[in-house]
């Protein structure tokens, strides 16, 4: 937010300098009236929502000597507002520093009946700048808040059936969990998105045995029986003695994660991530071969 300190000799500088104008003069009472609010932050121009001021100001050419007149103060219910317009380089070197820092001279401006405009510099203190954004560092945050999902296992025979050794089962995860997810961070008037995309599918079978497959793998259509999978696993031996009898099998997600930036340059890539894993138990059992050879 801003605020703003009036100060009697660097307006009297300021009408001398910058020619920038003459202020109301002091009532009766020889009183200093400041009502402004509602100043917004931002660089240039700062818009007022009401308020008036009058200020003791000195007459060019005469320091020390106050300025009367015999118009009535402003009324502040016929004030719709003001304007902070900076004052020049040369005059802001001129008239130095007039309060507290971060801070500048600047000119006001006000509609109503009674201001003579332009009014003489006033010292607008500025809010402090603030650190720059670092986007690099928004992009982790907001790979830290991606959505992935557990996937789906999908097996064929079914999971919950028995599979048979020697015979090929083909795995694939559900198509919802397979698609790219992104999450954004923003600070200020900086946001850096990251967008995390499957690349990869890493099966622990639970017998020691590692398969990856470079895609969510093929769902078995029991239509087509001469159908191929791309990712698909035979286990060698039953699961008999496992703890349950069943081999415990992890599907793990990874996504190829990039990021970019708005409201500041960046952008890049965050590395391979992994999801959440899912598990599942499947029983695997060793096909028997029933001997029908007559005399056996």
């Amino acid at each position: 937010m801003r605020s703003r300190v009036l100060s009697a000799t660097a307006l009297a500088v300021g009408v001398l300098t910058a020619g920038l104008g003459t202020a109301w003069a002091q009532d009766g009472a020889g009183g200093d009236h400041s009502g402004h609010a509602g100043a917004s932050t931002g660089h240039g121009t700062v818009e007022v929502s009401a308020g008036y001021t009058s200020v003791p100001t000195t007459q060019a050419g005469s320091p020390g000597q106050s300025q009367t007149g015999g118009a009535d103060p402003p009324d502040p219910d016929q004030l719709s507002g003001c304007t902070f317009t900076p004052a020049s380089q040369a005059d802001q070197g001129l008239l130095g520093v007039g309060g507290a820092q971060p801070g500048e001279w600047e000119t006001e401006t006000c509609t109503g009946p009674h201001f003579i405009n332009p009014l003489p510099v006033v010292w607008v203190v500025l809010a402090k700048p603030q650190a720059p954004v670092d986007p690099a560092a928004l992009a982790q945050q907001a790979a830290t808040k991606l959505p992935l999902p557990s996937p789906s296992i999908e097996m064929a025979p079914p999971a919950g059936a028995e599979q048979l050794v020697n015979l090929a089962t083909w795995l694939w995860v559900s198509p919802s969990a397979w698609q790219p997810f992104s999450a954004t961070a923003t600070a200020g008037p900086v946001s850096a998105t990251a967008t995390a995309t499957p690349v990869k599918v890493v099966w622990d079978m639970g017998d020691r045995d590692m398969v990856t497959c470079a895609g969510s793998g093929t769902p078995y259509d029991p239509s087509d029986p001469g159908a191929t999978s791309d990712c698909s696993y035979t286990w060698a031996q039953s699961s008999a003695g496992q703890p349950g009898d069943a081999y415990q099998v992890t599907a793990t997600i990874y996504f190829q994660v990039t990021w970019s930036a708005a409201g500041a340059a960046g952008g890049g890539n965050l590395g391979l991530v992994p999801g959440p894993p899912a598990h599942v138990a499947v029983q695997v059992a060793e096909s028997q071969v029933l001997n029908n050879t007559p005399g056996s």
